[in-house]
Order: C-alpha cells, then structure tokens, then sequence
C-alpha cells in the first residue's frame, strides 16, 4: 500500500522520521503537485495508534519544513502508483486550491465552557409559558457572546469554522491563521481569559490545517 500524509510545496527536505509501519518517506509529483507517501503492508483500514501517531508525527515534521501542507486524514492509502495517480488527477484542481487556502497558515482550536445554571436557577413558580420564554432569553444571550467571542479570532484568521459541539459548549470552533499573525491570535485569546473568567476557554494548536483541508476538498485525495 502507498500511504499519503499529504501535498505540499516549498518542502526543503523529507524530514528524517520513520512513516507509518516503518515506511520511508517519498516524494511523488503528479499533475503539477508534489506528495509525501510511504510504503506500508498496512491496508487504510488497519487503525492502531502507532500509526495514527506516526501518521501525525510525519505531518507535523512536514508542516516546519514547508511553505504549504495540506494533509491527509490517517487512511488515505492506495494500492499502487496508478490509484494514487488517479486519485490526484480527478482532485488536481481541488488540491491546488486547498493548498494555496493553507499556504502559511496553521490551525487553531478553540471551545469555550460556561457554566449553565439557567434551568436549575430559574425562579420556582413560573408558568410553562414563562419558563420557556426565559430559556429562550438565554438561548439567544448565548448564541450572541458565541459570536462576539468568536468574531474577532474570525477577523485575524484567513478561515474559519464553528462546529455544533456539546449542549454545555458555548463556542467551538477553528481557525486558520496566518503564521505572522500567529502571536496577535493568541494574544487575543489571552485577552478573551480575562474579560470573561466565567468562562472555561481552551485553545489548543498551532496543529496542521485538517480541518480546513477537508474544506478545501483536499484532506482525502
């Protein structure tokens, strides 16, 4: 099997790790795109954390020796050279967008708790209609902090996405953001922290754009 970690450009050199089962790494150029493979007797299918880790440890290497990366998801694996040309030619033109869309750019997740005490605090005694008009008066207090939370990491990020996440989150989401504006994004959190320590905010990253690969249709080529 021929096992993808991903495209890339302005690679200065195949980082000196081990791919997934031991694999050495290799370039391949096809339609214009450069790719990182490694051989493997593993099928996609075969999911064990070693490999997901040295899936993941492979792109990260590539990602600080890059320009761009877009990666791969663990699996994408194909059984010769000609599935693998195939595969890229059908999703050339997609690929070269989700490239340029990650060019400099590095991930960052965010998730923000608050504590919900509306249905346990509501005031004893109201009617059915009361309470659901008070519930509804949080619903959308909350939705409202959600966005002025997360508009401004929008505004310093070149993309980004909000998932629905738990019932208990107020905010979850990603963002890619641009290398030089990497301190300022985290600045800001930092600021977020302080304006509302009601509030659990956790950042997770700099990690590989896989969230906004799959976007640019690349993640699975």
């Amino acid at each position: 099997m021929i096992h993808l970690y991903g495209v890339v450009d302005e690679l200065e050199g195949l980082p000196p790790v081990a791919g997934v089962d031991a694999g050495r790494l290799e370039r391949r150029r096809i339609e214009g795109l450069e790719l990182v493979v490694s051989r493997s007797a593993l099928e996609g299918r075969d999911v064990t954390q070693e490999a997901v880790l040295s899936h993941a440890h492979v792109v990260e290497e590539l990602l600080a020796r890059s320009g761009a990366v877009l990666p791969a998801r663990f699996g994408s694996a194909f059984s010769d050279e000609q599935e693998l040309a195939d595969a890229v030619r059908t999703k050339a033109p997609a690929l070269a967008r989700g490239l340029n869309l990650v060019r400099g750019c590095v991930e960052f997740g965010l998730r923000v708790l608050a504590r919900d005490g509306g249905a346990e605090n509501a005031p004893a005694g109201l009617s059915g209609s009361d309470y659901m008009r008070t519930r509804l008066a949080e619903e959308k207090s909350r939705r409202r902090l959600a966005e002025e939370l997360h508009e401004p990491l929008a505004r310093l990020s070149r993309a980004s996405t909000r998932f629905g996440g738990a019932s208990s989150d107020l905010l979850q989401s990603a963002y890619l953001v641009p290398r030089q504006d990497v301190s300022a994004f985290g600045e800001h959190v930092r600021r977020l922290e302080v304006a509302h320590p009601d509030l659990t905010i956790v950042c997770t990253g700099p990690w590989p754009p896989y969230t906004f690969a799959a976007n640019g249709e690349g993640g699975d080529a």
